[in-house]
């Protein structure tokens, strides 16, 4: 970013005591997410609408602090555009903080804390399963955008690798 200023910066959940949530298991965090596009406009709106309407409405999520930065324009590709929103949020668990990133896919993370986090076995169970799923939604969209020849290239190459 050659802009470090942020154009946006609002704050949530002003009275919420994050001490007490990471006692409770929360985790606390920083995430950027990096939209990018041929319409600077559409990049701007696409963070806006991720995050206000999006992020700040998820159940596990709990939004403190999120700032938008200027979106700036590629300097090796004029026609490209791209904007980042830093986050700090707290995240009901560990397993609710890997959901998120796997669904919003930040360019970094940063844990804030806690400094350690122990997972239980049905805790670890149902990140491992919430991890396969997603991988499995995502493998069959790519897969079916690809043409026969593609797809069957792919399989191929899965199966030589067993």
């Amino acid at each position: 970013m050659t802009n470090d200023k942020p154009i946006l910066e609002k704050n949530f959940n002003e009275g919420v005591d994050i001490e007490k949530r990471l006692k409770d298991g929360f985790i606390l965090s920083r995430l950027f997410i990096e939209a990018q596009g041929n319409d600077k406009d559409a990049v701007k709106k696409a963070l806006e609408r991720t995050i206000f309407q999006k992020l700040a409405n998820e159940v596990n999520v709990t939004l403190l602090n999120v700032k938008l930065y200027e979106i700036q324009q590629d300097e090796k590709n004029n026609k490209i555009f791209s904007g980042v929103v830093e986050i700090k949020a707290l995240f009901r668990d560990f397993r609710w903080f890997v959901n998120t990133i796997m669904r919003y896919g930040p360019t970094a993370i940063e844990i804030i804390q806690p400094e350690k986090y122990i997972l239980n076995l049905d805790e670890m169970q149902s990140l491992i399963a919430d991890v396969s799923e997603f991988s499995q939604v995502f493998s069959s969209q790519i897969l079916a955008l690809l043409k026969d020849k593609e797809r069957k290239e792919i399989y191929k190459k899965l199966l030589s690798q067993t």
